[in-house]
C-alpha cells in the first residue's frame, strides 16, 4: 500500500481508496508478491481477537510463517517467501500485544498517561509527512 508510504510488495503496487466523497479512489491496483508480518496481527487483538487468531493460524499452516522460535518476521504471499528470522522488534511487539491483551490493558495503560502525552506531543508535532495536500484540504 502506497499512499504516503512505500508499497508491500516488489512491483510498487498501489492501492488508493480515494477519500469518502471527496474524491473518488483510483484503479484497482495488480497486487504483485505482498508482504505480510505477524507481528502486525497481534496489534489487532482488542478489536478482533478471533480475526486475528484465525489469520495467525493461517500464517502458520498456509505460508509456514512459524518457526521453533515463533513467528518470523515476514512471509511474501504470492511466492512464499519467508523470511526466517526473529527481530527483536516483532517480538517485543508481539510480546507487548499479547502482554497487553491478558493483562486487561496494563501495558496500556502504563505508557499512555498525560505525562507521556505532554512529553511527545511537540515531538510527534514536528513529524512531516509524506503525504501530498490536496485541493482545497483544510
Amino acid at each position: 500500500m502506497d499512499p504516503g508510504g512505500y508499497p508491500s510488495d516488489v512491483e510498487s503496487s498501489n492501492y488508493d481508496a480515494g477519500f469518502g466523497d471527496c474524491r473518488a479512489g483510483g484503479p484497482e491496483p495488480t497486487y504483485g508478491d505482498g508482504v505480510v508480518t505477524p507481528h502486525a496481527a497481534f496489534l489487532a487483538l482488542p478489536y478482533a481477537k478471533r480475526a486475528v487468531v484465525d489469520n495467525l493460524a493461517k500464517l502458520k499452516a498456509n505460508l509456514g510463517a512459524y518457526g521453533p522460535g515463533g513467528f518470523y518476521d515476514a512471509v511474501a504471499v504470492r511466492s512464499g517467501t519467508v523470511a526466517e528470522r526473529y527481530l527483536a522488534l516483532d517480538q517485543a511487539m508481539i510480546m507487548g500485544a499479547l502482554g497487553n491483551e491478558l493483562g486487561d490493558g496494563s501495558i496500556h495503560r502504563a505508557f499512555v498517561t498525560p505525562q507521556i502525552e505532554r512529553a511527545l506531543r511537540p515531538l510527534m508535532a514536528m513529524e512531516t509527512f509524506n503525504v501530498p495536500a490536496r485541493q482545497g484540504a483544510v
